[in-house]
């Protein structure tokens, strides 16, 4: 007989909420596993671009906030099942600092730290509380002025409250692209989250899959790309998990192997005097919202949210 892990379950699906991931997480007490959320899907245009045409070192603070309502979920055949009725809402709070390396004129380094706060709630479960932190970093290279080229490394530590941390170590590694094609800004993430073993105290012991994204925003800047005002833009987000193994009792958690595939609308403000949108990056401030919902998936519930984003650099 498989046991099965409510708790686990929920706590597994709140780390799909963490850092800038724009993804949302319920719970469903049918299922055996039932994870929903893609990572980085509160991206939008210019998420990756970064320029290195800047002296001395820079700050940014960036806040997300997220809702999604968890009405509808696709079983393991992919059908559209009835889902939890909860209410998901998360908080992501980004401190992000910048610096050059003087012999290499193209590049750029940050370290940053991501910091969730995380609510889910229904008429028949709610869990709250402040998540596990990532930390890590970038560098990224500057081809051309409006081009971006980069890779991004952080580490999910397992210290957030009781009711929403993972208690499992991760490893988010990735790759990004941005760049401009006249009004057209086009900006891609692939990358994925490398898991360690879930470790709770008189539960079992599992070995959760690992997950593979992919994020791509297409933006149209309706002023002039050397002065952006509003952007909007398109989304198009994919993830796919493999299922996790119970450690102790010898076998794999019944369909707790996910994907899903989402779509989004929406648009970004930048608010930035007197310079081009990939030059001279300190003090300006932007600010998106967009609407994503689900095209098809397995074993998660369907994405139906609003997601929110501003930053502020100085």
């Amino acid at each position: 007989m498989q046991t099965r892990h409510p708790k686990s379950t929920i706590r597994r699906r709140h780390a799909c909420a963490l850092a800038m991931l724009g993804a949302t997480c319920s719970m469903t007490p049918a299922a055996d596993a039932f994870a929903s959320g893609i990572p980085f899907a509160t991206d939008r245009p210019q998420t990756w671009q970064f320029s290195s045409d800047f002296e001395g070192t820079y700050d940014s603070f960036g806040q997300n906030i997220e809702w999604n309502h968890d009405s509808r979920a696709f079983d393991s055949h992919g059908d559209q099942v009835a889902g939890p009725g909860t209410n998901t809402f998360v908080g992501l709070s980004t401190f992000i600092h910048y610096w050059k390396v003087p012999s290499l004129p193209h590049v750029g380094f940050n370290a940053s730290i991501t910091l969730p706060a995380i609510r889910t709630q229904g008429s028949q479960f709610s869990a709250s509380g402040i998540g596990d932190p990532l930390v890590g970093g970038l560098v990224w290279y500057n081809p051309a002025p409006a081009t971006t080229l980069g890779f991004q490394a952080y580490v999910q530590v397992p210290i957030g409250q009781n009711a929403v941390s993972t208690n499992t170590w991760s490893f988010w590694p990735s790759v990004f692209y941005d760049d401009w094609y006249g009004h057209l800004n086009v900006d891609l993430l692939l990358g994925g989250i490398l898991r360690g073993r879930t470790l709770r105290s008189g539960q079992d012991d599992l070995s959760p899959g690992n997950t593979f994204h992919l994020n791509l925003r297409v933006g149209y800047s309706i002023s002039p790309p050397d002065s952006p005002f509003a952007i909007p833009f398109v989304g198009l987000d994919y993830q796919t998990s493999g299922g996790t193994f119970n450690q102790t009792a010898s076998i794999p958690v019944s369909n707790s192997a996910s994907r899903e595939t989402t779509v989004g609308l929406g648009v970004l403000f930048q608010f930035k005097p007197n310079s081009l949108p990939f030059l001279h990056q300190k003090m300006y401030d932007q600010l998106s919202i967009q609407y994503q919902h689900s095209i098809s998936g397995r074993n998660t519930t369907l994405t139906n949210g609003i997601l929110v984003q501003a930053w502020h650099y100085w």
